[in-house]
């Protein structure tokens, strides 16, 4: 591959947030470094609002190369993997639709690829708008996976310089299109909102000898918008789906040895947000003292566990 001629592709998810979309591809119009297609994945049934805005720009003729990717089944894997398959690129640039990218955002990643060879995946934080404007923090570590399963994530936060990473957040992060494809692209078994399929992509990716960079530079700002069906991040069934992902996630990347201590360490520390014991004894605790969403409690506990023992049955399903 001659990397001074790198495609960049960018995946755009969206669904029943036109107003969002409409700021999302005025920001790609903006772009220091143009992006060579604009693959826009669209629900016709469900969001013809969607579709109205994506017309809109290309009939005034802009300057994007726009394609829409029209979906009939929901999900986010399902979409990233439609995107996966229409991609002419050699780099995949996924972002949400409801984060948008300040203007040298795509020539900050593009550099990576282009001085490097062995980058097989780049991201840069989504800054949460509060109120309006960016929320600056700084990062206290780096993005990591520690055996034999805590996950760090500072994704929001800047770093002060270019850093190795082990995970990125979907809001914003890319991947070589043959990397991903060579893995089999994006999980497809995961669970309700599919908590997890970066952290899958990413060591999927690693996996095949590709490194893995965070860039604060590559910064894009991340209006939260509400999710369209109501799901809850915190409750029970959320609780039980992200653990459940998480440890077939973990399984399926770990060797002999990770996959024995996992388990045991997920069901007595565990993350956020599928607690093990002590974390949510620790959150009760702390939540007397501060309101916190990311306290879960005890109660957080049992579905945590329960999903742990679903994705050992995923896993070995999937053998």
């Amino acid at each position: 591959m001659n990397s001074s001629k790198l495609k960049f592709s960018i995946f755009l998810p969206t669904l029943k947030r036109p107003d969002l979309l409409r700021l999302n591809l005025e920001a790609l119009e903006l772009q220091t470094r143009r992006p060579d297609e604009v693959l826009v994945s669209l629900r016709g049934d469900l969001d013809p609002e969607g579709v109205a805005v994506v017309d809109h720009f290309i009939a005034r003729g802009t300057k994007l190369n726009i394609v829409k990717v029209m979906l009939t089944e929901p999900g986010i894997v399902v979409a990233e993997n439609a995107l996966l398959d229409a991609a002419t690129g050699d780099v995949a640039c996924l972002i949400d639709d409801d984060a948008i990218a300040r203007p040298f955002w795509l020539e900050n990643i593009s550099r990576h690829y282009e001085t490097d060879p062995q980058i097989g995946g780049v991201a840069g934080p989504p800054i949460n708008m509060v109120d309006g404007k960016p929320e600056i923090k700084r990062a206290r570590y780096q993005n990591r996976v520690i055996f034999p399963g805590l996950i760090l994530d500072q994704s929001t936060r800047h770093s002060e310089k270019v850093v190795p990473s082990q995970h990125f957040r979907g809001a914003n992060m890319t991947f070589l299109i043959s990397a991903l494809r060579n893995q089999g692209g994006f999980e497809s078994r995961l669970l309700g909102d599919c908590f997890r399929y970066e952290l899958d992509a990413c060591l999927g990716v690693s996996a095949q000898g590709f490194k893995l960079v965070f860039d604060p530079d590559a910064e894009v700002d991340h209006h939260e918008a509400p999710r369209i069906f109501n799901t809850g991040r915190f409750d029970s069934t959320a609780i039980y789906n992200n653990a459940a992902n998480e440890t077939f996630v973990l399984l399926k990347h770990y060797g002999f040895l990770g996959r024995l201590l996992h388990l045991p360490f997920s069901i007595l520390v565990g993350n956020f947000p599928c607690p093990g014991l002590l974390w949510g004894v620790l959150g009760s605790i702390f939540s007397v003292f501060r309101k916190n969403r990311f306290l879960l409690g005890i109660g957080a506990v049992f579905p945590a566990i329960k999903g742990r023992l679903a994705g050992v049955k995923m896993y070995f399903s999937a053998k």
